[in-house]
């Protein structure tokens, strides 16, 4: 698939179901609070700029706790129900210029955990989404550098990182993401 937002919830949905690779998960209280979200900067279509053709709905499920809910706008196969994923908008707790903030997504299904991101919103009509490095998690992990716990796994190691405030500094070092492989979604007109 050449589409990168589609193969991230793909690959987060195979979460889920444990079969996907290395993961870091956080409960819904990760970050120092929740982002107050306005329905018209968040709901609509949006589809990642390298295949406008895979579209996404937004919408704002609750804006005093930062969640928006998500699904493909148009699912592939007809005969099944499209899934239906949540994004809790958390804040770092750290002011900075490029406004950073904690994206947890997750399947509705599961109620427990979901998978932590970074995501910094330019304006109205883009965002960028980077995940984790899951290798940076680990070493700092080992070294106590961050708290929480890791699980091995056939597929590599799961982590949970604890919702503890000294986190949350912390994970805004750049070895713990993805700089360089962004997912980036537009709004479309």
């Amino acid at each position: 698939m050449k589409n990168s937002f589609l193969r991230f919830a793909a690959s987060l949905a195979l979460t889920v179901l444990l079969t996907s690779c290395p993961e870091t998960y956080v409960a819904d209280d990760f970050g120092s609070a929740p982002v107050k979200l306005k329905t018209a900067d968040w709901e609509g279509y949006w589809h990642p700029a390298d295949d406008a053709d895979e579209v996404f709905t937004f919408r704002v499920r609750d804006a005093e706790k930062g969640l928006l809910e998500l699904q493909e706008a148009t699912p592939k196969d007809k005969t099944k129900k499209p899934e239906v994923f949540t994004f809790a908008l958390r804040e770092t707790g750290t002011k900075t210029d490029s406004k950073l903030l904690f994206a947890i997504f997750k399947d509705t299904a599961k109620t427990e955990y979901g998978t932590l991101h970074l995501l910094r919103r330019f304006d109205d009509k883009v965002f960028l989404l980077w995940a984790i490095n899951q290798d940076a998690v680990t070493a700092a992990l080992k070294s106590g550098e961050l708290q929480g716990t890791s699980k091995p796994d056939k597929d590599g190691p799961h982590h949970t990182l604890a919702s503890d405030p000294a986190n949350y500094p912390k994970l805004l070092d750049p070895k713990f993401w993805k700089w360089t492989e962004p997912t980036v979604m537009m709004r479309r007109k």
